[in-house]
C-alpha cells in the first residue's frame, strides 16, 4: 500500500490500528502468509466472504435493536472486518470509499 501525500499520512496517525488491520489483510493475500483467520477467510473466496459479511450485518441489525451496546459494537467490529476483506479481495481499501464519501457530502 502506497501513500499518496502527506496528507493520507497524517490521516494514518489518528488511526494507527486500522492502517495496520488494512495492510495485515493485504498480506493475508499473499501465498506464503502464515495461517491465520484473515488467510483463512480470504482462501473462502468471494463469495464465502460476502455470505459472512451478510451474517454479521443480520446480527448487527438485531443488536442495534436491543439494549445491550457492547454486542451492539461486537457485531459492528465484526460487520467492519468483514466489509474490510471485501474491499481488499475486490483491490480496494477503505480510503477509496471515503473518498467517494467525501465527494457525497461536499
Amino acid at each position: 500500500m502506497e501513500l499518496n501525500n502527506n496528507q493520507d499520512t497524517k490521516k494514518e496517525k489518528k488511526f494507527p490500528f486500522l492502517k495496520k488491520l488494512e495492510i495485515m489483510i493485504e498480506e493475508a493475500k499473499l501465498e506464503d502468509a502464515k495461517k491465520s483467520k484473515m488467510k483463512r477467510v480470504h482462501k473462502r473466496g468471494s463469495s464465502q466472504i460476502a455470505k459472512k459479511m451478510g451474517e454479521e450485518a443480520v446480527e448487527m441489525v438485531i443488536a442495534s435493536e436491543q439494549d445491550n451496546d457492547e454486542n451492539f459494537l461486537e457485531e459492528s467490529a465484526d460487520v467492519f472486518f468483514y466489509y474490510l476483506m471485501a474491499l481488499h479481495d475486490r483491490g480496494y481499501e477503505l480510503k477509496d470509499v471515503l473518498e467517494i464519501l467525501k465527494k457525497r457530502h461536499k
